[in-house]
C-alpha cells in the first residue's frame, strides 16, 4: 500500500477535526451561506438517463 493511500483511509477513518478559531468561523460562514444556483448540474439531472430508454432485465 503506498503512503498516500494509507494517509488517505485515515483521513476517511476521521471523526472529528480541530480548527482554529478562524477556520471554524470560515466553515460556519460556508454552511450559513445562501445556496448557489448550479445550472449546468439542474439541466444534466433533469435530462433522461441513458438507462431510461432500456427494458428492465
Amino acid at each position: 500500500m503506498s503512503k498516500r493511500t494509507t494517509r488517505s483511509e485515515k483521513l476517511a477513518d476521521r471523526r472529528s477535526f480541530r480548527l482554529d478559531a478562524k477556520k471554524w468561523a470560515a466553515f460556519m460562514a460556508a454552511l450559513d451561506a445562501s445556496t448557489r444556483d448550479l445550472s449546468r448540474l439542474k439541466r444534466l439531472l433533469s435530462e433522461p438517463s441513458i438507462f431510461s430508454d432500456r427494458d428492465p432485465v
